[in-house]
């Protein structure tokens, strides 16, 4: 019944009802070209913005972005059973991609689809840059003021202030 319920907040529901909903219950926009799964699991602060052909969705876990942030086309942030907190002020430069959860593989004796999921989460505070292409994976936490380059992935967590860059990212300096 829950992936029932599930295919039917992603797939069904209309684009434009799910830009009303979240207008009216968050004061946020949401283009109607976005991807966003209308569940009480996913809330906007104030002022957010989430544009064209972004994709937002959740499982069992939580999505939470603060007031004034801007999620660009083509960003996708996926929760699955994970906790993804996005404080205020964030902006995510376009294809940035954002995961709650990542699949576990490392037993070869058993088939990856039957090994589950690690659901640690993960926390960007406020004010953080977030440069295009970037992924962020689930288990970081990205402190307040940080500056995410472009094509980066985030691995572990990042210090305040921190400017990183590289794959994986690694501190290349920091803002004054």
């Amino acid at each position: 019944m829950k992936g029932l319920i599930r295919v039917f907040q992603r797939y069904l529901v209309p684009r434009f009802l799910v830009s009303i909903y979240y207008f009216l219950r968050f004061r946020c926009w949401v283009s109607t070209q976005a991807k966003v799964q209308l569940t009480q699991k996913i809330c906007f602060g104030k002022g957010t913005v989430v544009k064209a052909f972004a994709a937002i969705q959740t499982g069992s876990g939580s999505i939470v972005f603060g007031k004034k942030c801007a999620i660009s086309n083509f960003n996708h942030v996926a929760a699955g059973d994970g906790h993804i907190r996005i404080g205020n002020y964030v902006r995510l430069g376009p294809n940035v991609v954002i995961l709650g959860s990542r699949r576990r593989f490392r037993d070869k004796n058993q088939l990856i689809m039957d090994q589950g999921y690690s659901s640690k989460g993960l926390e960007i505070e406020d004010d953080v840059l977030v440069g295009a292409g970037a992924i962020i994976m689930d288990g970081c936490k990205i402190g307040r003021g940080a500056v995410i380059g472009a094509g980066s992935v985030v691995t572990k967590d990042i210090a305040p202030y921190s400017l990183v860059t590289g794959a994986p990212a690694r501190v290349i300096g920091a803002r004054e």
